[in-house]
């Protein structure tokens, strides 16, 4: 492992660099394509191949921060970076923040020219990996502010007053891990939309300029749907469970996708991170069941599993999820385990 991996895994844990390595996987640009062919209305229809030149720069991921107000200056960047520094895609961070409010982190932000227009038309796209589906409030809502953040950090950068009409259009994607029963297989879309109260006015203007993209992914990998091909790529990217060899035939045979040396070690390294992360609490429960019995032995393994997703910040939702998984009970016996020991000290 690289010196600079082994370096950021002591500073931010096998969590951070898991979700890292999960951001690299989402930002290759044959991905956001797909994701844009069966999302985004723009490119519906199209060959994700034909997709891949309208997708601007290198979308990479950044993890450092950007202070307010240095968003779009490089020098600033610079003297506000800890680590790394920032690449800018398109004169856009994948950091926004002004002064007395809080900072928000994009996971992969870039520009796309729309397909079909004369003028070079570009939208703004925002996507993000999403582990905890009720991480205390609605994903929509925030996705909603995403985008609204997204619009207004545009001033001075893609308008200026009174240039309303230069605004471009944005797009805040999320793909959810873990979703429950009623989002799995799914892809919702909320936007702005025109409703006549009084009379019929016409055409006034352009308003559809914000649209969240919800994208539900399923618990096991979905089958021979064409209308779920979305799902089975981005489910076979993100799987715990298929080996690299397994991800990387499904890839190439349905999708016609190569890995290159570098995104097949994010896969491998996100697949061991996976495990060291469960592995860990059942080996200690496997130690301390040949001393104290098989029935306790579990219980202890789980107790330690419990405790080391809480260490490393998983959701009770994707505790219980490894729970039923790795040691074959029902939703329910787990369940009165999490209430035991979440949180407990």
């Amino acid at each position: 492992m690289e010196e600079s991996l082994e370096r950021a895994m002591r500073i931010s844990g096998l969590n951070a660099q898991y979700d890292r390595h999960a951001k690299n996987l989402l930002s290759q640009k044959i991905v956001l394509a797909h994701i844009l062919v069966n999302a985004v209305s723009e490119f519906a229809g199209l060959e994700p191949e034909h997709v891949i030149p309208l997708i601007e720069g290198d979308p990479e991921v950044s993890i450092v921060p950007v202070n307010p107000g240095e968003t779009n200056d490089p020098e600033g960047v610079k003297r506000g970076a800890v680590g790394e520094i920032p690449p800018v895609i398109g004169g856009c961070s994948t950091e926004s923040g002004i002064p007395y409010e809080g900072r928000i982190t994009y996971d992969v932000r870039f520009f796309v020219r729309v397909p079909g227009k004369e003028e070079k038309v570009k939208i703004i796209v925002d996507l993000e990996a999403q582990k905890n589906f009720y991480p205390g409030y609605d994903l929509v809502t925030r996705g909603v502010f995403y985008t609204s953040r997204m619009i207004s950090a545009q001033l001075d950068t893609e308008f200026v007053i009174p240039n309303y009409n230069d605004i471009k259009k944005v797009y805040s994607i999320w793909i959810c891990m873990n979703s429950p029963e009623k989002a799995r297989n799914t892809i919702t879309e909320f936007c702005m939309g025109k409703r006549h109260i009084v009379g019929t006015s016409g055409d006034l203007g352009r308003y559809d300029l914000l649209s969240v993209i919800m994208v539900g992914l399923p618990e096991t990998l979905t089958e021979g749907s064409q209308e779920l091909k979305l799902h089975r790529l981005l489910g076979t990217l993100f799987s715990d469970w298929l080996s690299v060899d397994r991800k990387k035939e499904v890839l190439s045979q349905e999708f016609g996708i190569s890995m290159t040396p570098d995104w097949e070690r994010s896969v491998n390294i996100m697949c061991n991170l996976s495990e060291a992360i469960e592995e860990r609490g059942i080996e200690k429960g496997i130690k301390t069941g040949i001393k104290t019995g098989m029935e306790k032995g579990i219980e202890a393994g789980i107790k330690v599993l419990i405790e080391t997703c809480m260490e490393f910040n998983a959701s009770r939702e994707d505790t219980l999820i490894r729970i039923v998984q790795k040691f074959s009970m029902t939703n329910e016996n787990a369940e009165k385990y999490l209430n035991q020991y979440w949180n407990k000290e």
